[in-house]
Parts: structure tokens; C-alpha cells; sequence
């Protein structure tokens, strides 16, 4: 059980570490998006940058942020949930029904959609997919690339919360507490 904890931390390490690595994008982002909002209201546009490679350039920005974070988001619990259905449950129940979601939803939903997503990817990149606009960015495989990516985190991220929910459900006692599932930390 030891032995999961280790792979789960080392899981988690490294979606923290790529999610810290993409966080300079925040700001990168703000500045073109500025940048578009100043030059469409003074009417100034630079050479072969318009407001609409500006915009393409927004949305490329926003899919390498929100797919780098999938994984984070999910080992730490702050991914979009309706806990209704076990809101006064016992932090045992409520383990029990996260495994069973990943294992009934989350890991097939996973592969299936980075199977897709990596299609998706590589039929862009083959076909030198741009965007349909005359003046708009090329390699559209890109951010294309970054949803398969971010899937891929994800996929990471669902097996590190399955790995700690087998350690708290069927370790010993002493180890669960280090597992650490941010879906019970106000449940114990």
C-alpha cells in the first residue's frame, strides 16, 4: 500500500509541477488580451497581427490553460461536482463512491476521449489545418495537442485519486491519513 502512496505522490508532483510550469500563460494571456482590447478601441492594428489572430491567439491561450490544470484540478477536488447525493455521508461512503465513478465513468471516459482527442490531433497536423479565416492563425494542431495533453493529465490525476482511495479503503489504518483526498477533507 506503501508502494500506491508513492506513485499517487509522484503522479501528483508532477501534475503540480506542470501546472506551475504553464501558470507564466496567466499572464501572457492578460497581456494580449489588453493588448486586443486597446488596439481594436484606438482603431491601431500592427502588421500582420489583427484583432482576429489576437482572438485566435486568446482561445490557444485559454485551451493550453484549462487543459494543463485538468489534472491538478481533479487530486484536488476543485473540478466542477454535484456532492449532493452524499453530502452528510460518512468519509468512507463518500471514497467508495468516488472509486466506483472512477472506475465506472472517469477511466473510460479518459481513454476514450484521449483516443479521439489524439485523432483529432493528428489528422490537424497531417492536413496542415489552419484557421478557416484568411488572416488567422496557422497550426491548429496546437491547441489540439494541448486538449490531448490535458486529457492525458487528467487520466494521470483520476488514477492518483483511485490509488488513494484503495490505500484508505483497504490499508491499514496508519496510512489514511497520508493519503490525503481532498474529497473528504471535511468529512473526518
Amino acid at each position: 500500500m506503501q508502494a500506491l502512496l508513492n506513485v499517487s505522490d509522484r503522479i501528483d508532483a508532477t501534475l503540480e509541477k506542470v501546472s506551475s510550469a504553464v501558470g507564466w500563460l496567466f499572464v501572457l494571456t492578460t497581456i494580449v488580451i489588453a493588448f486586443d482590447v486597446i488596439t481594436r478601441k484606438f482603431g491601431f492594428q500592427l502588421p500582420h497581427m489583427g484583432s482576429t489572430r489576437l482572438q485566435e491567439l486568446e482561445w490557444h491561450l485559454h485551451t493550453a490553460l484549462f487543459a494543463f490544470y485538468l489534472g491538478t484540478a481533479y487530486i484536488r477536488n476543485s473540478h466542477v461536482r454535484i456532492d449532493v447525493a452524499y453530502l452528510n455521508a460518512k468519509a468512507r461512503t463518500v471514497v467508495i463512491a468516488e472509486l466506483l465513478g472512477c472506475i465506472a465513468f472517469a477511466v473510460p471516459y479518459c481513454l476514450l476521449a484521449i483516443y479521439f482527442s489524439a485523432d483529432f490531433t493528428l489528422v490537424a497536423w497531417v492536413d496542415g489545418e489552419a484557421s478557416p479565416s484568411s488572416n488567422g492563425l496557422a497550426y491548429r494542431w496546437i491547441p489540439k495537442g494541448c486538449l490531448t495533453a490535458g486529457l492525458i493529465l487528467l487520466f494521470a490525476g483520476v488514477i492518483s485519486v483511485m490509488l488513494r482511495s484503495v490505500v484508505y479503503l483497504f490499508g491499514d489504518s496508519s496510512l489514511r491519513g497520508r493519503t490525503n483526498l481532498a474529497i473528504i477533507e471535511n468529512k473526518e
